[in-house]
């Protein structure tokens, strides 16, 4: 009788201690992974305290909402938009961009884009900087780090 109740007893703590066999739904939400490759930033023309710059972003796993982005090299930064009309380049600040589970957002030259201001003078071709990418996965903030290299014109 002492066995029994000591082999039942082992298996209600190993039951109580085990994980659950099926996911919260708060755990499939945030089981977003965010990835970059191809960051960068250009180097300013002429002594211009403004840049721009780009990064290849993809996610898995859920749909994420790009809010913002921050880096010590830089005093502000935006998120910028941009467009020909009547064959006139037109940029505008966003206050987000959208993307979807197994989509890539492409922040580029000559199309949606990352805005510097206030440059550091550290910011030199050859040198990198990080950026840091604020997202809203499914009502969870979500950082992501990414190393930007500064290229120069041309490059």
């Amino acid at each position: 009788m002492i066995r029994i109740l000591a082999v039942a007893t082992a298996l209600s703590l190993c039951a109580a201690c085990s994980p659950s066999e099926t996911p919260s739904v708060e755990t499939s939400e945030t089981a977003v992974v965010l990835s970059y490759t191809d960051a960068f930033v250009m180097e300013p023309i002429g002594g211009r305290d403004m840049t721009m710059g780009g990064v290849s972003l993809s996610v898995e796993g859920g749909n994420v909402t790009l809010l913002s982005a921050e880096s010590d090299a830089f005093g502000a930064m935006e998120l910028h938009t941009m467009a020909m009309v009547d064959d006139r380049m037109q940029m505008r600040k966003v206050d987000s961009f959208e993307i979807s589970a197994g989509e890539t957002l492409e922040l580029k030259r000559g199309g949606n884009h990352l805005m510097m201001f206030d440059v550091s003078e550290d910011v030199v071709s050859g040198e990198s900087v990080d950026i840091t990418l604020t997202f809203d996965a499914s009502g969870t903030e979500q950082t992501l780090v990414i190393e930007a290299d500064v290229r120069a014109v041309g490059e």
